[in-house]
């Protein structure tokens, strides 16, 4: 059965055609800001050192752009953020201070002295925490004149295909090229400058540089591609949760687009504007989609019949909010459930998840191994407890039988269910990312490698907890899921706790109804208490 899905291509175009009214503005006042700061007073040093390839090669970006500025040591060059940054609220002058910046939403926006806020807000509302997004901060600055041709021509490309031919076939555009450059082994030229964090001098090469090199290392190169994957995935995903519809299609093909990529970015070519493109018209990946659906029965179906003989943990009204309390059971059962099955299997042959649904989707052949006992639906269920990247200690660590990545696995797994056990589902992202978001001052003091690490791994943890929140949050009303996992990929906790906060308000008037009820109740019985003692005291007398 095929998933039907429309997307709001016109919401989009308003959006980004205020996008580009205001990068225009900003750039034409920053070339007017930064006029003259490539002459003398700012000299931009170029990489025409000899071995500085070399340097570029053993990945020391960061010892690299503090040599190559040797001659104006007093002057750091600016560093472009990593996709989708927010700057520290340290920064003052792009010209004279390092861009050091961190990539998340709790400052909710870059530092006003640095890029202009409702850019950012722009930017971030139209591409989510991605590149795309950093690409038109960091061009906003105006210090380089290709990079600002670079974000405007992305603008005007994005919109002429959207206007066109829809919003979908830009995605899937933007995924296709990202996978034929990790296929083929080449960096595409697409592939937006800020996928990491650079120096001025890094950019520079990037742009004016010839051969690949000037795309960095070989490992760099490799690990660009790789996150140019990841980045489209997650834009496709954003966009799908932003302006898709209907919302249960559009929860399904987010979660495919960040668990399994490749059947996500088949969903898409149920698109008829996709198709008219001489898109691939294999349908046999709905062999798959409807695979899983009815393992998703199955699972419904078995925690029917656990809730029904008292199989489930409890959990105290008093300490849980009602409007959770079901996901939260769930959530802790499913959890535990888990763990138990890949114990119970780890002296058993067992095949690769990635294997079976091949089977399915090329012969129809469905396995035949009970619900528990199922790799498939033991990887998937890993998935929207933890999120796919979150998960692989646990899965892969299973897959592998490494006992002691899988231990580190569990451990994560429990220290989430512990967190869910303490509050709650809806609370779970916040303390998550909390829990692991890094001291960005620091992270912004070590080198570019270590940099792109933090960010890397900091994005990942937030699409974690957006594929948690789709999976396990489908009971708080029409969308809010969809509205709360999109918040996510966006990295903004601002906006996601202003969605969970009128939950904890209709909970907090429950409990206070509750406990008004509980005093007048009490207040009747002292009184009838006090009338019963008058009546005895008339009778004695």
């Amino acid at each position: 059965m095929r998933t039907p899905f429309t997307m709001d291509s016109a919401g989009f175009l308003t959006l980004l055609d205020a996008l580009e009214r205001r990068f225009n503005n900003v750039t034409a006042a920053s070339s007017l800001s930064f006029a003259g700061i490539d002459g003398d007073l700012y000299p931009v040093v170029q990489p025409a050192r000899a071995g500085e390839e070399d340097c570029a090669d053993r990945g020391e970006s960061a010892d690299f752009a503090q040599s190559a500025g040797a001659e104006d040591s007093a002057q750091p060059e600016p560093a472009a953020p990593c996709p989708g940054a927010r700057c520290d609220s340290a920064l003052r002058s792009p010209a004279s201070t390092p861009l050091s910046c961190d990539f998340h939403g709790r400052t909710g926006a870059f530092h006003d002295e640095v890029f202009d806020p409702q850019l950012v807000e722009l930017a971030s509302s139209a591409f989510g925490s991605t590149c795309w997004a950093s690409l038109m901060c960091v061009a906003s600055l105006g210090l380089d004149a290709a990079l600002v041709e670079c974000a405007r021509q992305f603008l005007t490309h994005t919109s002429i295909i959207v206007r066109q031919k829809g919003l979908a076939v830009w995605l899937y555009d933007l995924i296709n090229d990202a996978t034929m450059a990790m296929l083929l082994g080449q960096t595409s030229p697409r592939m937006p400058v800020t996928i990491r964090p650079m120096s001025q001098v890094q950019i520079s090469r990037w742009l004016h540089g010839s051969g690949v090199k000037r795309f960095g290392s070989q490992q760099q190169r490799a690990a660009d591609r790789a996150e140019y994957g990841n980045q489209a995935h997650r834009l496709a995903a954003y966009c799908m949760l932003r302006w898709g519809a209907p919302t249960a299609s559009s929860a399904q093909i987010a979660t495919m687009l960040l668990t399994n990529p490749g059947i996500g970015m088949c969903m898409l070519r149920e698109d008829p504007n996709v198709r008219a493109q001489g898109a691939c018209t294999d349908t046999r990946y709905r062999r798959v989609v409807e695979y899983l659906r009815s393992l998703h029965a199955q699972a419904d179906l078995d925690y029917a019949r656990a809730l029904k003989i008292g199989d489930v943990p409890w959990l105290s009204p008093d300490g849980h909010a009602a409007v959770t309390i079901a996901a939260d059971r769930r959530y802790l059962y499913d959890a535990n459930r888990l763990v138990h099955a890949y114990r119970a299997l780890w002296d058993r042959a067992t095949a690769d998840p990635a294997q079976l649904l091949m089977a399915v989707e090329e012969t129809r052949t469905l396995p035949g191994e009970p619900l528990w006992e199922n790799p498939v639906y033991l990887r998937d269920l890993a998935d929207s407890l933890m999120g796919s990247v979150l998960s692989d200690d646990l899965t892969m660590g299973f897959q592998q039988r490494d006992r002691e990545r899988f231990d580190r696995g569990v451990r994560t797994l429990e220290h989430m269910g512990d967190q869910v056990r303490a509050m709650n589902v809806l609370m779970l992202p916040i303390m998550a990312i909390d829990e692991c978001e890094p001291d960005w001052n620091a992270v912004a003091a070590r080198g570019y490698k270590a940099r792109t690490t933090q960010w890397r791994a900091f994005c990942d943890r937030c699409d974690d907890l957006a594929t948690v929140v789709l999976a396990q949050l489908q009971g708080q009303g029409e969308g809010f899921h969809v509205r709360a996992a999109a918040t996510l990929l966006k990295q903004s906790l601002p906006e996601y706790c202003e969605l969970a906060l009128p939950l904890f308000e209709q909970e907090i008037e429950r409990l206070a109804a509750r406990e008004q009820d509980a005093a007048d109740a009490s207040a009747g019985v002292c009184g009838q208490e006090r009338e019963g003692g008058a009546v005895h005291v008339d009778m004695a007398a």
